[in-house]
Parts: structure tokens; sequence; C-alpha cells
């Protein structure tokens, strides 16, 4: 396992303090070493592709519909609450959701953040009811688009996610979307989600 070298400098801090009171040689030492550690962490910022995601912080209440198809002729709603937070340093954000009624009890959390070395934005989502599964996001200005691939009893499915957050920042309108064995794309989901409160995840910075 790689240790991150600024963890691993800030352990050995109490060790060479008392070694530094005894050898003025390791004094000097542990000074170059602090000065090279305040340096690094003074260069050490979230990129700035993260400011794309940084309008979706703050928490949302959330309406998801269910359109009637073949598994739900009726179709169903689920209400749910989601929190969106700055990850450590800025360097993510983090999400944080639950949701019941139709589709039953749901908790999920996820991670997104921007990958440097494929220039792209990166998500792990994980939940109650399915487990955990890496994604790749398309930013357009307000919108933005998953594409995932998967299979459903011995069928294969291509899921399209788009949503759009409003001028306002204050409402995003979701639509789940899925093509069955390569056929036409039919909606699934539909989820509105308002603002409740400010931007307050900022915890991370």
């Amino acid at each position: 396992m790689k240790l991150s070298a600024v963890p691993f400098c800030i352990l050995l801090v109490p060790i060479c303090s008392s070694a530094q009171q005894n050898n003025p040689a390791v004094a000097s030492s542990q000074d170059n070493a602090k000065a090279a550690t305040s340096s690094m962490l003074a260069d050490t910022h979230a990129p700035a592709e993260m400011n794309k995601l940084y309008p979706r912080i703050g928490e949302w209440q959330a309406t998801i519909r269910t359109m009637p198809g073949p598994g739900s002729p009726e179709g169903g709603v689920d209400q749910g609450v989601m929190v969106i937070r700055k990850g450590p340093g800025g360097f993510s954000i983090v999400q944080d959701f639950q949701s019941h009624g139709f589709s039953g009890h749901l908790i999920g959390q996820s991670y997104t953040w921007w990958d440097s070395r494929t220039k792209a934005y990166k998500s792990v989502w994980c939940d109650n009811m399915q487990g955990c599964t890496e994604f790749t996001t398309v930013i357009q200005g307000n919108s933005w688009t998953v594409e995932l691939d998967g299979t459903t009893n011995g069928t294969k499915v291509h899921t399209t996610i788009h949503a759009t957050l409003s001028q306002d920042h204050n409402r995003i309108h979701e639509e789940f979307k899925n093509s069955y064995a390569g056929g036409p794309p039919r909606i699934v989901t539909v989820g509105e989600y308002r603002r409740v409160s400010a931007r307050n995840g900022d915890g991370g910075n």
C-alpha cells in the first residue's frame, strides 16, 4: 500500500520534536522538512474543473416518479432527501441519499471527482439494494449525462441518466432511460429535486 507523504510526515513530528531538543543537526533537518511540507500543502488545490460540481452542494428534497411499464403497470412515487457536500480539500463532492415509497427504503452514497489522468469526471455510487457502481459523467453547462451498460434477466440494458440544474441552481430535473436489447429508449423514472437549504456543505475545505 502506498502511503501518503503528508500524513506520514505528520506522524513523525512528535518523535522528531523530541530528538530536536538534543541534536541541533536533527533540529535543522526537521525545520527543512517542515518547510518542505508547508510548501507542498500550499501548492495543493482542488482542480478548477471541480467548480462545475460545487453548485450542487446543499440539501435537496427529492420526488422520484416511476413511469408505468411492464414491471409496474401503474408506476409509483418515492420521496427522499439528498445532501451534497464537499469532500476533503474540495477534491470531490459527496452525496448522501435516502428515499422511501414505491421502490422501498433506499440508502445510497456517492463520490464524484475530476480525474486529471483521464480528463473526465469519475463517480462511484453505492446503495443498500444493488451494491456499488463506477461510472463517468459528461458535463455540458448546467446539464450532465451518464451512460451505463448492464444485464437484466439475461437481456442487455443500456441506461442513460440525464439531469439539468436550473439557472437559479434551486431545482434539478433528472430522467432515467433504459434501452433493452438495442431497442428504443424508454423513460423509467423522472426525478425532481428542490433545494431546501443553501450551500452548507463546505466543511471539506
